[in-house]
């Protein structure tokens, strides 16, 4: 399903970002409507494969979240990509979140086959954690960046 800007805005509004539950890992705090804006015109431009997208389940054509691949320049290296997802609460424990870290982990691979595959995680959230885990992605180190405490796993 190819989903409009305007649906995709109207989505992060209302179900990711206006959620103070699904932000609270990812933000720390709900998003006003420019905000999100905002962030939506910066993130959602995309330079060849970097930049977020809408996730579209597969049954319902439905929008579930977002997620998308970013340079992350861990220790200054031009190497390093991080990925990361965010889904709206009726989406959460279904496996979008293992099924999508493969496929991200599988594109920066397969694009960019010198690359460190990095993913950060708040050290509170334990269910990502259990994920990248589970994708064979291996705990470095706790470090501060602009959204706070991270946890960064790195691709074993």
């Amino acid at each position: 399903m190819v989903t409009s800007r305007d649906e995709d805005l109207k989505f992060l509004c209302h179900k990711i970002y206006g959620d103070k539950e699904v932000t609270k890992f990812t933000t720390g705090r709900v998003f006003n409507k420019d905000e999100t804006k905002a962030f939506f015109h910066k993130k959602f431009a995309f330079e060849g494969l970097l930049g977020f997208a809408p996730i579209i389940e597969k049954a319902t054509n439905e929008i579930i979240g977002h997620g998308g691949i970013l340079k992350f320049n861990y220790y200054n290296n031009p190497n390093d990509y991080e990925f990361g997802y965010i889904f709206q609460k009726p989406s959460w424990g279904l496996g979008y979140a293992t099924e999508i870290a493969l496929g991200q982990i599988e594109t920066i691979k397969k694009h960019f086959p010198a690359s460190t595959v990095l993913a950060t995680v708040h050290p509170e959230n334990i269910a990502s954690q259990k994920v990248l885990k589970k994708v064979g992605m291996e705990f470095i180190e706790r470090i501060q960046i602009s959204r706070g405490m991270r946890d960064v796993y790195m691709l074993k």
